[in-house]
C-alpha cells in the first residue's frame, strides 16, 4: 500500500466547500487516506453532500447556533458540537449564521485498514454511524491537540498526525455499528479476486502463507479464507496448489529446464515433491508428461 499522504483536495467535501462561500483558513495532509482543514463562513447558504465517497468528521469551533441539517431541524449547531458523515451519506445544510469549523477527512480504505488491523474484522461487516450535532468530551480533547499545532511545520505535522490517529481509533470504538451478517456466497469483490490471483501468480516460486494472502485482500485470515472459498470453490491452499501445477505443466510442455528447475520455479521446492504431487493430481510423472508432449 502506498505511503503517499492524501491532500485535502483529494476529498470531495473539501472541493465542495472550496466552491462555496466558506473561507479556507488552513489545510494539510496528515498521512495516507487522511487530511484536515479549517474553515470560516459568514454568509447564509444551503450546501449539500451526496455520497461524497469518504468519511468526514466536523467540529464547530465558534458559532453555528442557528444552522441546522435539513430533516433534523430541531437540532442546531454550536461550539463543541460534532457531525460524523459516512462516505455513503446524503445531507443538506442550512448555514444561517457565522461559523468556524474543523474538518477531518478519512478515506474508506484507511478506515477499513484500521478495522482489519485493530478489530480483526472484515470491513464490510461494519459501518460508520451517521451522527448530527453530538457532543463528545474525549473527541474535544483530541481536537484541541489538532487545533494547537502548526500543520505547516514538520514537527507539528507529526503531532497532528498522531492526534488524527487517535480520532480514528475513537471512531472505531464508539462510532461504528455492526451490519447484519451477510451470507458468504458473494465471496471476494472482483478487484480483490484479481489482486489475489495476480499476487499468487507473481510469487508461485515462493513459500506463500494465508496471512500474506489475507494481507493482499485487506481481510483477517479467518474472513479471507471464508470469502476465498466462496469465490473459488476451494480453500486457498488447494487453489494455490492448482496454480503451481498449472505452472509446472506449462514449463514441462515448453521443455524449459530440468525437473529440479521446474520444481523450484513452480514452488514445489524439489523434484521429488513435484513428482509426488504431480503424479497424484495428473496421473503421470512429470517426466512422462514431458515426453507425452514431445519435449525433452
Amino acid at each position: 500500500m502506498s505511503s503517499v499522504a492524501s491532500a485535502p483536495a483529494d476529498f470531495s467535501v473539501f472541493r465542495t466547500l472550496s466552491r462555496s462561500t466558506a473561507t479556507l483558513e488552513r489545510a494539510a495532509p496528515l498521512g495516507e487516506g487522511i487530511a484536515i482543514s479549517q474553515w470560516a463562513r459568514s454568509a447564509c447558504e444551503t450546501l449539500g453532500y451526496d455520497t461524497p465517497g469518504h468519511h468526514t468528521l466536523s467540529l464547530y469551533l465558534h458559532g453555528g447556533d442557528k444552522s441546522f441539517r435539513v430533516g433534523h431541524d430541531t437540532l442546531h449547531g454550536g461550539a463543541g458540537k460534532f457531525c460524523v458523515l459516512p462516505a455513503e451519506h446524503y445531507s443538506r445544510w442550512c448555514m444561517n449564521d457565522t461559523v468556524h469549523f474543523l474538518h477531518l477527512y478519512i478515506a474508506p480504505e484507511r478506515l477499513a485498514r484500521e478495522v482489519v488491523m485493530r478489530l480483526d474484522r472484515e470491513p464490510r461487516t461494519l459501518e460508520l454511524r451517521d451522527r448530527t450535532y453530538i457532543q463528545d468530551d474525549s473527541l474535544i480533547d483530541v481536537c484541541r491537540q489538532l487545533l494547537g499545532t502548526d500543520w505547516s511545520q514538520p514537527a507539528d505535522r507529526l503531532a497532528a498526525s498522531s492526534a488524527a490517529e487517535t480520532v480514528l481509533h475513537h471512531l472505531l470504538n464508539q462510532g461504528v455499528a455492526r451490519k447484519t451478517p451477510q451470507p458468504a456466497r458473494g465471496g471476494l469483490a472482483p478487484g480483490v479476486r484479481r489482486r489475489v490471483m495476480d499476487y499468487v501468480d507473481a510469487h508461485l516460486a515462493e513459500a506463500l502463507t494465508l496471512d500474506q494472502l489475507a494481507g493482499v485482500a485487506a481481510l483477517s485470515t479467518y474472513h479471507f479464507a471464508r470469502m476465498f472459498h466462496a469465490s473459488f470453490g476451494e480453500p486457498p491452499h488447494a487453489w494455490v496448489r492448482g496454480r503451481r501445477l498449472a505452472r509446472a505443466k506449462s514449463l514441462l510442455a515448453e521443455g524449459r529446464g530440468d525437473l529440479a528447475g521446474v520444481a523450484q520455479a513452480s514452488g514445489f521446492g524439489n523434484a521429488s515433491h513435484l513428482a509426488r504431487v504431480f503424479r497424484d493430481a495428473i496421473g503421470v510423472t512429470p517426466g512422462q508428461y514431458r515426453r507425452a508432449r514431445g519435449t525433452h
